[in-house]
C-alpha cells in the first residue's frame, strides 16, 4: 500500500525520540515506532509529521480506527496538509471496509495540487469503482462552538450601524459552522453566529450566511467559487440581507507553503426601512501565504470597499495581519494575531481616516470526545482623525468547541 510522504521537521529535544522512531520504522518494529514517535509528539514535535507518522504506525499495526482518527486531526490541524491527509484517511478507511466514506477521502484528496497524490487517489477509486456508486453518498462535517466571557466596548462589534458607546456587559455567543458534500465538485456551506449581552441587551446580535459552491482543478490551482445569501439582526430585528458570490484560488508549493486569494461581493439591502443608510455594495479582496511547519505561520493582505447609501458608514480600507498557531503537545495549542487596518471615510459628512490596532491571544486543550477547551483575549485601539471616533477595548471569553463528522 502506497503512503503519501510527509516532510519531516522537530525541536532539538525531540530530534533523537524522532530519529529513533524512524529506524525502528525502518526495521519493521511498528508497535515500538509507534511509542518512539507518540514520545517525540509529547517531548515538543508536534507538527504536521508527528501526526503522519504515528497513523501510519497505526495503518502498519492495523488499528484502522486510531489512523483514520489521527489521517483526520492531521487535516483539521494543519489545513495546507488536507488533501495529503484525506488520502491517508481513505487508505485507513479502505482498510476498515468502510468504501464510501474511502471514496469520499479519496476525491477530496484528488484537490491536491501535487500531481503524485493526485494519481495515488485516482488509482485507488478505479481499484473499487466496482462498487454501486461512483461517489459516495453526501456527507457532512459541522463545527459548534460556544462562549461566556466580558466585553468593556460592546457597541463595536458592529461598527458599521451600532453607535459609539462605553457599554461594557457579560456575553454569550454561538457559533456553527457545517458543510456538506454532493456528487463532486458541489458543496453547500453554511454559518451561523448569535451573541447576547445581559446588561445591553439592545445590542444582541445574530447572523447567519449560506453558499453552494463549486471546485475545480485547474492545472496546478484550485478554484472554488459561488453565490452566497446572508441575513443578520440587532436585537431581534432584521437589519441586513446580503445576496453576493465567493472566489478563491489556492495553491501549494511544496515546503509547506500555500497561497490563496479570495474575492468576495455582497449587494446589501435593510431588512428594515430604519436601516436603510446600509443600502449598497461590499467588494472585498484578500491575498494570503500560509507556511506549516512546526506551527502554522498565516499573512494576510485586505483590500475592502463599500458603496453604501450613507457614506458615514461606506469605508474604504487596507488590512495587514499575520497569526501565528502552535500547538505545544498533543493537547495544548497557543495561537497569536496581530493586525494593522486603515480606513477611509473621504465622502462623510465629518471626513476622517481611522487606524485600528487589534492583538488577540488564545490557548486551547483537547478534550475527549472531540472537545476542545478554549480561553481568547482581545484588544483593540482605534485612532481616528475625528475624535469622537476614537475607541479602546478589551474582550475575554471562554468556551467550548466540538467537530463533527456524518454521513
Amino acid at each position: 500500500m502506497a503512503f503519501a510522504r510527509a516532510a519531516v521537521g522537530a525541536d532539538a529535544d525531540a530530534s533523537a525520540l524522532f530519529a529513533d522512531g524512524e529506524r525502528a520504522f525502518a526495521a519493521g518494529q511498528y508497535a515500538e515506532a509507534l511509542r518512539l514517535f507518540t514520545a517525540a509528539r509529547e517531548a515538543g514535535s508536534t507538527g504536521p509529521s508527528s501526526y503522519y507518522n504515528i497513523g501510519v504506525c497505526q495503518y502498519q499495526l492495523r488499528d484502522f480506527d486510531a489512523a483514520e482518527e489521527t489521517f483526520a486531526a492531521l487535516a483539521a490541524e494543519f489545513p495546507a496538509m488536507r488533501e495529503l491527509a484525506e488520502y491517508n484517511r481513505g487508505l485507513a478507511l479502505r482498510a476498515d471496509g468502510n468504501l464510501d466514506d474511502a471514496r469520499v477521502a479519496f476525491e477530496r484528496s484528488r484537490s491536491s495540487s501535487d500531481e503524485k497524490i493526485v494519481a495515488l487517489a485516482s488509482a485507488q477509486l478505479a481499484q473499487i469503482v466496482t462498487a454501486p456508486r461512483a461517489v459516495a453518498e453526501p456527507r457532512w462535517t459541522g463545527y459548534f462552538a460556544g462562549g461566556v466571557g466580558y466585553d468593556d466596548n460592546v457597541a463595536l462589534l458592529n461598527e458599521l450601524v451600532l453607535p459609539s458607546s462605553e457599554a461594557s456587559s457579560p456575553l454569550t455567543e454561538v457559533l456553527g459552522v457545517a458543510t456538506r458534500d454532493f456528487a463532486r465538485p458541489w458543496r453547500f456551506d453554511a454559518s451561523a453566529y448569535a451573541v447576547h449581552y445581559a446588561d445591553v441587551g439592545d445590542l444582541d446580535q445574530t447572523a447567519v450566511r449560506v453558499s453552494l459552491v463549486t471546485e475545480q482543478r485547474l492545472g496546478a490551482w484550485t478554484l472554488v467559487v459561488g453565490p452566497t445569501l446572508g441575513r443578520s439582526t440587532v436585537d431581534g430585528d432584521g437589519f441586513e440581507e446580503l445576496v453576493g458570490a465567493d472566489l478563491r484560488l489556492r495553491r501549494g508549493f511544496g515546503m509547506g507553503f500555500v497561497f490563496e486569494t479570495r474575492a468576495v461581493y455582497d449587494d446589501s439591502t435593510a431588512a428594515e426601512t430604519r436601516f436603510s443608510y446600509i443600502d449598497g455594495s461590499r467588494s472585498f479582496v484578500r491575498l494570503q501565504l500560509q507556511h506549516t511547519s512546526r506551527g502554522r505561520v498565516r499573512a494576510a493582505y485586505d483590500v475592502e470597499h463599500n458603496d453604501r447609501a450613507d457614506p458615514g458608514v461606506s469605508p474604504s480600507r487596507e488590512r495587514w495581519s499575520v497569526t501565528y498557531q502552535r500547538p505545544f503537545s498533543d493537547r495544548w495549542t497557543a495561537d497569536a494575531a496581530f493586525s494593522y487596518r486603515t480606513s477611509r471615510y473621504t465622502e462623510a459628512t465629518v471626513p476622517r481616516e481611522e487606524r485600528l490596532h487589534e492583538a488577540s491571544l488564545a490557548a486551547r486543550r483537547a478534550l475527549r470526545g472531540s472537545w476542545t477547551l478554549g480561553i481568547e483575549y482581545q484588544w483593540f485601539d482605534n485612532d481616528s482623525t475625528a475624535e469622537e471616533f476614537t475607541y479602546d477595548g478589551q474582550r475575554l471569553v471562554f468556551g467550548l468547541s466540538r467537530s463533527f463528522y456524518g454521513n
